[in-house]
């Protein structure tokens, strides 16, 4: 298992905006009537897996460079979680956001 760490939700929106982040929504559906993040890939979390294991051609379908930067937003207890699933399929640059929607969101209205 990988170690992933958690971003801020200021400095997850800066990379994003300058484009050097993929921000990956994995709330659950049920939740995700509380709004969307702009620019957001939106992955239901049991598809994390499916949607992010690399192809038998070795590509990686959901964010093409595996050493792209990923900021996970989900139900704060799951994102740790779907963050080190993501970064166990290859991805080496993995994060999760403290705080949650709720705090990137705020960090989207500043």
């Amino acid at each position: 298992m990988s170690v992933v760490n958690s971003i801020t939700a200021r400095d997850a929106k800066s990379h994003h905006e300058h484009d050097h982040a993929v921000i990956v929504d994995a709330r659950p559906q049920v939740v995700r009537h509380q709004g969307s993040l702009p620019g957001a890939v939106v992955v239901d979390p049991t598809d994390v897996r499916k949607r992010f294991t690399p192809t038998p051609s070795g590509t990686f379908p959901v964010v093409r460079d595996p050493d792209t930067e990923i900021a996970v937003v989900s139900v704060r207890s799951q994102a740790p979680a779907i963050a080190e699933e993501i970064a166990d399929l290859g991805y080496t640059n993995v994060h999760y956001v403290d705080g949650g929607y709720g705090a990137l969101r705020t960090a989207y209205r500043a």
